[in-house]
């Protein structure tokens, strides 16, 4: 049984939701192309407002959070509360970036199971309804609220692919946990959400980058990622972020050729010693998702071989296929497997290990990573093509 609830005339208290905790995603992203009319670009400081669709189930409201009426005045807090959480913390935006409850007749939709603790069996067969058709003219997003699940069965996770293009932020929690506890500036669920809703806007998890020395097999060296409410720090964003969410600040739906826009075309690989051109051979390493290391299987790795020109230089024609390559078959060349048991989560790359062969039979090692790539470029630091020199 599903009841819609119209939230308006509870909104006297400004809704905006925030949040900055690890999470999953176990929804593949969507892959629809862009819209045909490009949305205008909004002016530099002006509010962009992303609007969520509810679900949330009908007991948990009864018995966990004091009914109906309580219920929709501590959600337009919470997400109050998520908004100061993403604007608060030090930034690089262009925007006032503003979440809130949407406005439409079926903003909160009152699905029931029954009574007490539930599986999250019982709560997924709603999820995948709210993976369905969504009125884009109202709503931008869903969150799905699952809050009396057995304890030691909660997260939070964001999928992507809904029938109408809308990610679906799913919130599992146990009946002990009151989402509502925590205000801005503590740690809290409207925090975690603000997280996640970093990945509504196309963000990538940054804990993906956390990569010891001692994963690192090729340089023995750990990566330097920067702090951000994307799981490798709090109450801050990177300039990544910063540059993801400013470019697609009017688009309200994310699809695969966004994605795509925010890496140059080109990169132009350049290697020189005391300014001269070098003919070498130059290997690329990659990371992965959930191993957080670099790639060395001698069967598949590494990942890409390059050598130079007279001039020093050799051009990469893809750079989003560099880092998310199609993967057509298990044991692609270069590629790990799929199977059967997946070495390649998220079938992308998430940084390189860059070597260059010396001619003392020694080789020079740097980074090469996404997260500096992307905002060099939309930042206006770098055109087409992407300049990598690698200075021995």
């Amino acid at each position: 049984m599903i009841m819609v609830k119209n939230l308006k005339i509870y909104t006297l208290i400004a809704c905006s939701l925030f949040i900055g905790a690890a999470c999953g995603s176990d929804t593949e992203s969507d892959t629809t192309p862009a819209p045909d009319k490009k949305p205008e670009q909004p002016q530099i400081g002006e509010t962009i407002t992303y609007r969520a669709q509810v679900w949330a189930e009908k007991n948990d409201i009864e018995e966990l959070y004091g009914g109906e009426r309580q219920f929709r005045q501590n959600l337009a807090t919470m997400f109050r509360n998520t908004t100061l959480f993403w604007n608060e913390s030090p930034n690089k935006f262009n925007y006032y970036f503003e979440w809130v409850v949407g406005e439409g007749d079926d903003n909160l939709v009152i699905y029931e199971i029954g009574p007490g603790e539930k599986s999250k069996t019982q709560y997924n067969k709603f999820k995948d309804k709210a993976y369905g058709e969504l009125n884009t003219d109202k709503y931008d997003f869903v969150l799905f609220l699952a809050l009396h699940c057995p304890k030691g069965e909660g997260g939070l996770s964001c999928g992507g692919g809904g029938k109408s293009k809308q990610s679906v932020v799913q919130a599992y929690f146990d009946g002990e946990q009151n989402i509502f506890k925590e205000k801005w500036p503590e740690k809290g669920t409207y925090s975690n959400l603000g997280h996640e809703y970093g990945h509504v806007r196309g963000a990538q998890d940054l804990y993906q980058y956390m990569i010891e020395a001692k994963n690192n097999p090729v340089s023995h060296e750990a990566y330097d990622y920067p702090k951000c409410n994307m799981g490798t720090g709090y109450q801050e964003w990177s300039d990544y972020c910063s540059a993801i969410f400013n470019h697609n600040a009017q688009y309200k739906q994310i699809t695969s050729d966004m994605t795509q826009s925010t890496y140059p075309k080109q990169m132009l690989v350049r290697v020189t010693k005391d300014g001269k051109p070098q003919r070498t051979t130059v290997k690329f390493w990659g990371s992965r998702a959930t191993f957080r290391d670099i790639y060395n299987d001698p069967e598949r790795a590494p990942y890409m071989t390059k050598k130079t020109n007279g001039n020093g230089e050799f051009t990469i024609n893809d750079i989003y296929r560099m880092f998310i390559p199609e993967y057509k078959n298990n044991g692609a060349p270069n590629l790990p497997p799929k199977s059967p048991v997946d070495e390649f989560p998220f079938t992308r790359w998430y940084c390189f290990v860059v070597e260059v062969e010396l001619d003392n039979g020694e080789s020079k090692y740097v980074w090469l990573s996404d997260l500096d790539i992307v905002p060099e470029y939309l930042n206006g630091g770098q055109k087409e093509p992407y300049v990598f020199e690698i200075k021995l």
